[in-house]
């Protein structure tokens, strides 16, 4: 009796061990398939083929800033010295913008050849907007395509904007009686 009841402690302490270890290998398998997967960056709804893949560095994601440029209608050039990249383009006036190289946070780095840079620092300077969907996919609209902001009170009279339902799918119900 003494025996059973020690076999199935050990049996109980062994399950639970084979479940703590497969627990850690899916949640690093789980992590790892997260580090290692594509960024899905879309235009105006239209998703963009990366030709050269974006890269992940220290929890960051950087596009192929020339690729990624042309995508929202922008120009690249490099002034001698290649020490910057300088954006031009825009809707509204010719904006340029320069990106110091060796700054992955708010430049343009070069990584075998390739320069990139955070989608933030190419498309937030000419009016467009970012929205997360998920750490790996990210929507760029332009501001013509957007709503234009305003509030309004819901069934509780709580003032609700917008803008807090951005990225997310959203129905107005509106409704008059004259």
């Amino acid at each position: 009796m003494i025996i059973a009841t020690w076999n199935r402690k050990v049996q109980h302490a062994v399950l639970v061990a084979l479940f703590c270890i497969v627990g850690l290998q899916i949640g690093n398998i789980q992590g790892n398939s997260m580090k290692n997967s594509e960024l899905q960056v879309s235009v105006d709804s239209q998703p963009i083929k990366f030709t050269t893949p974006p890269v992940l560095k220290n929890d960051a994601w950087l596009v192929p800033l020339e690729h990624f440029a042309e995508q929202l209608g922008l120009k690249v050039e490099y002034p001698e010295g290649g020490k910057m990249a300088v954006l031009c383009g825009g809707t509204e006036s010719e904006l340029c913008v320069p990106l110091q190289f060796q700054d992955s946070k708010n430049g343009a780095i070069d990584i075998d050849g390739v320069a990139y840079a955070r989608p933030a620092s190419v498309a937030v300077p000419f009016g467009f907007e970012i929205f997360k969907a998920s750490p790996n996919a990210m929507e760029i609209i332009q501001p013509a395509h957007l709503a234009p902001e305003f509030t309004l009170p819901d069934l509780q009279d709580t003032p609700k904007d917008l803008r807090d339902f951005r990225g997310k799918k959203t129905l107005l119900y509106v409704w008059g009686s004259w």
